[in-house]
């Protein structure tokens, strides 16, 4: 008798189901609770039955407002009948989508659609209440059964067949207060990973924090970790400096996605994952009291200290500018602006402050640069005398003084007929041009061919006053903006703000998400430093959020704007963990701005 291979029945069963026969087809939607609580997990399964259903698209979820979606997964059968001489194939096919609610209430997922073969066809709504407590879980007979009879296995975890761990390691645990501890953040995988997103960004309370890295697409090594073999991406690394003493905690970070795990002898699964680094604990110790110097101003490092003059002679009153650099390694952004003492015949402004930071051998490094507006008051010849600035090295436990050089420029016509810029106002005195006019045209009228004209001059003289009113507000204002550093950037920032969403707009018009989303996280965050007048660039959300409430900036707008922040944050990873689209986040930045 002859064998008939395997492989050869396969074959034959392939031809026979390759007709596409028109049958029923089944849509629905359920969930396994109806009940749950504000931090539990809801699972929506949006089931497919049919015959002949092979092709079928994933269906299309509604606009889930209240909800934030988890993780999916997909899961099939296929049965195979001999009806009338003819082969069917029925098939089953189970969408499952995980859920969380955002908040507390009667709430209610909307229908689904699917289209396929020219029909759309549409689940029910389906009611949710959901408390603010835990509810218990689902019994053995709610859970829900996967198409084999096997209980699902689709929930989150830390652990399990795709064995998925997160690492946060530090550099060092014991340092001194304003010292740099390097965090890094590792994420190991035996499975193929995707969806992956930042659930949980971690908390840096107590610390400076400087971004180092963060991963705008996964670049995977082969190593060994606990004695096996897995496959590891950095995600991301972030130089923190204490800003306190004492024993200060590192928050965990949680990622969430998909893993892809063997499901058996037909096909392969993916599995919805979430993984926690654990919390860090850093020692940090005070700053020495004993041999501290006056001058000492934060600067914690190794750190070069520079002075010079924007040019040697002022004529008419002219500004010039000193320029105090700091250059080198450490807490740039924690040192205080240097003190230049008083001068006899110079005012003195407030400094302009630059900085720009790099990363060298994993180290904060860079300049920051003081700019002090100089204005001669007299004529003469003027020293700017020597300056120090102290600051601690960590590396020998103690602290070293930088100076810089001595200072000499000349001012002449500073004095004498030439007008003089007033020192608050910015205006120029104009002496008594204005003042000889209106007794001039008392005592001079005569009714002449010109009288006309000469009486249209009372018209022109109120419009005189408008104008000599709107010099000096503006006069002020420019003085305003060189004096106050906090007027200046608030009076910027809703240009720069216009400009920045004008930037993420075209990137987005060009499809060019990722990119997208960091302009418009840039711009968000400019945005709150320039009215707020803070430095929030490289703040934690802990960090932000305290600023903000000092501020007497409302509980619920800090909430929307650290949300804003973290959902950019995490559509860098992956786009298809984003809890919104593009164009909503979008819309909800626009939204939290006009707020602020």
């Amino acid at each position: 008798m002859r064998r008939v291979s395997v492989r050869y029945v396969l074959s034959v069963l392939s031809v026979l189901l390759l007709p596409a026969l028109a049958a029923e087809l089944n849509f629905s939607a359920d969930v396994d609770r109806t009940t749950a609580g504000l931090d539990e997990q809801i699972q929506l399964t949006v089931t497919v039955e049919g015959t002949n259903i092979g092709g079928v698209p994933r269906p299309q979820l509604p606009a889930l407002e209240d909800f934030s979606q988890l993780g999916s997964t997909s899961s099939q059968s296929t049965s195979i009948s001999l009806i009338n001489g003819r082969m069917t194939q029925q098939q089953t096919i189970s969408f499952i989508y995980f859920l969380s609610a955002k908040r507390v209430g009667d709430l209610t997922i909307p229908a689904c659609k699917l289209n396929f073969k020219g029909t759309t066809y549409q689940t029910q709504p389906i009611a949710v209440t959901v408390t603010k407590e835990s509810q218990a879980a689902p019994t053995p007979s709610q859970q829900r059964q996967s198409p084999f009879g096997f209980p699902d296995r689709s929930q989150p975890r830390s652990s399990g067949r795709a064995n998925v761990r997160l690492t946060a390691s530090a550099d060092r645990t014991s340092v001194f207060q304003g010292e740099q501890v390097t965090v890094t953040y590792v994420l190991y995988t035996q499975a193929q990973i995707g969806d992956l997103g930042i659930k949980n960004m971690p908390g840096f309370t107590g610390f400076w924090a400087e971004k180092l890295f963060d991963a705008k697409e996964l670049s995977w090594r082969t190593t060994t970790y606990d004695g096996q073999r897995y496959s590891a991406a950095t995600l991301k690394q972030v130089a923190l400096f204490p800003t306190q003493s004492g024993e200060l905690k590192i928050d965990k970070m949680t990622v969430s996605g998909q893993a892809v795990v063997s499901g058996g002898f037909f096909f392969d699964s993916a599995e919805p994952f979430e993984v926690s680094s654990d919390p860090i604990t850093i020692n940090v110790k005070p700053l020495p009291e004993a041999g501290r110097p006056p001058d000492f101003n934060g600067g914690v490092g190794e750190f070069k200290v520079t002075a010079s003059l924007s040019r040697d002679s002022s004529v008419g009153g002219e500004p010039l500018t000193l320029a105090v650099g700091i250059s080198g390694t450490g807490n740039l952004g924690l040192v205080g602006e240097p003190k230049v003492g008083a001068i006899s015949g110079v005012k003195i402004l407030n400094p302009e402050t630059k900085q720009n930071t790099r990363t060298a051998d994993g180290r904060v490094a860079g300049e920051r640069t003081f700019n002090y507006p100089l204005i001669p008051t007299a004529d003469g010849k003027f020293v700017i005398p020597e300056g120090s600035m102290s600051f601690f090295n960590p590396k020998t436990g103690s602290y070293y003084t930088q100076v810089t050089p001595r200072l000499e420029f000349v001012a002449t016509g500073a004095t004498g007929k030439t007008p003089l810029a007033d020192a608050e106002s910015g205006v120029k005195m104009l002496g008594t041009d204005i003042l000889h006019i209106k007794p001039a045209l008392g005592r001079n009228f005569v009714i002449s061919p010109f009288s006309f004209f000469i009486s249209l001059s009372w018209f022109f003289y109120p419009a005189g006053l408008v104008v000599l009113a709107l010099g000096i507000v503006m006069g002020r204002h420019r003085r305003k903006l060189e004096q106050d550093k906090g007027y200046a950037r608030r009076t910027r920032s809703s240009r720069l703000v216009k400009k920045g969403l004008a930037e993420a707009t075209k990137l987005l018009a060009q499809g060019n998400e990722r990119e997208f989303h960091a302009a418009l996280n840039r711009a968000v965050i400019r945005y709150v430093g320039d009215r707020f007048n803070i430095e929030s660039t490289g703040m934690t959300g802990d960090q932000l959020q305290s600023e903000l409430a000092g501020r007497n900036v409302d509980a619920d707008t800090v909430a929307a704007l650290l949300e804003l922040i973290a959902s950019c944050d995490a559509a860098r990873f992956s786009s298809g963990m984003t809890r919104c689209t593009p164009q909503q986040t979008l819309e909800k930045a626009r939204i939290v701005l006009e707020r602020l």
